[in-house]
């Protein structure tokens, strides 16, 4: 169901009874602080569903949102400070980050190791990971889809040379899968479940079930903003957490929602929230947390690896000589801290 399909009576509703389902924070009577937020339509369960309950606004923030359709242009609106916060992908953060762009990472919007892995035809041949060799493997250069292809056939003791790899976008894969110009591609949500419903495809396994874990997104801050809008960035976390907190207890909101947002059925969100559900947000400052914010945690030494592999396929061109600013956990443990008390 399309976003503006939902019966304004149930929005009303949910508005008039949202003090039982969550606490709103102190900052609701201060006075609303301006945001600027860079986002893509993907599965980010905790901002939409924060943008559309208009939970931003009840923790004291006056959003203004700015749409994407890549990671590039992000990183270009972050250099030009026209956005504050955004949303995107490790890949683009590193580039960002060996282009000097002086952001940081304060929240995890997508830990989806199981929303991302391979589709292949079902009249491909292909029924085991192995049965790629010698096949057509769509992937696009450049993102974690390419890091965790090339990671999966090295664990499988496949040889680059031994499949045929062809660069392309998600929509062009759905394309050529459904026509059989390739035989598999190694993709991300929703793209996954469009090859599994429109392009007679079925998932044939994801980068968590190679223990890769690299498919991972946050909320890449200004420095220079965070510095001087530190109150800012708690209250979005804020809202971010109230937003979690509520598909806690009804994830119909969520699943309504993201499918609004993407343009796809509800039945197929509910597929992938059952594989990569929001993250766990009171987890992000625990350093035993596989997606924590705290340096030298997981997520932190993949951020290294994944760098490394930019590097050494071209993609960047230059290193990340040092990635220990790259996360930054004190915004999440003050929002906690403000969120207990507000309890």
């Amino acid at each position: 169901m399309r976003r503006g399909m939902v019966p304004v009576i149930l929005v009303v509703l949910f508005a008039l009874s949202a003090g039982s389902v969550f606490a709103a924070p102190r900052a609701l009577a201060q006075t609303p602080l301006p945001i600027t937020i860079g986002y893509q339509s993907n599965v980010n369960w905790l901002l939409f569903v924060a943008r559309d309950l208009k939970l931003f606004e009840k923790a004291g923030l006056a959003p203004t949102y700015v749409k994407f359709v890549a990671g590039a242009p992000m990183i270009e609106a972050a250099q030009g400070k026209s956005i504050d916060v955004t949303d995107i992908g490790i890949v683009p953060f590193l580039i960002g980050l060996s282009k000097g762009v002086d952001w940081t990472m304060i929240g995890i919007s997508m830990e989806q190791a199981y929303a991302e892995g391979i589709a292949v035809g079902r009249d491909s041949g292909i029924a085991a990971f192995g049965d790629l060799k010698g096949k057509r493997i769509g992937f696009f250069k450049g993102s974690t889809a390419h890091y965790g292809l090339m990671m999966a056939l090295r664990q499988q003791g496949i040889r680059p040379d031994q499949v045929t790899l062809l660069h392309m976008p998600p929509a062009e894969q759905l394309a050529a899968l459904a026509k059989g110009d390739i035989d598999a591609a190694w993709t991300w949500e929703p793209w996954l479940q469009r090859m599994n419903h429109e392009a007679n495809a079925r998932i044939l396994a994801t980068e968590g079930d190679f223990g890769i874990y690299a498919n991972v997104a946050g909320f890449a801050a200004r420095r220079d903003w965070l510095r001087e809008n530190r109150e800012s960035a708690v209250r979005f976390l804020q809202a971010l957490l109230m937003a979690y907190d509520v598909m806690q207890k009804n994830r119909g909101i969520g699943v309504r929602t993201l499918a609004g947002e993407m343009g796809i059925k509800e039945a197929w969100v509910q597929e992938i929230y059952e594989e990569a559900p929001p993250p766990n947000m009171y987890l992000w400052a625990d350093p035993g947390y596989r997606y924590s914010l705290v340096e030298g945690s997981g997520l932190h030494r993949r951020l290294e690896y994944v760098a490394m592999f930019l590097f050494m396929e071209k993609v960047i061109p230059m290193k990340v000589e040092d990635t220990r600013e790259a996360l930054d956990a004190s915004v999440i443990t003050e929002a906690l801290r403000e969120r207990k008390k507000d309890q």
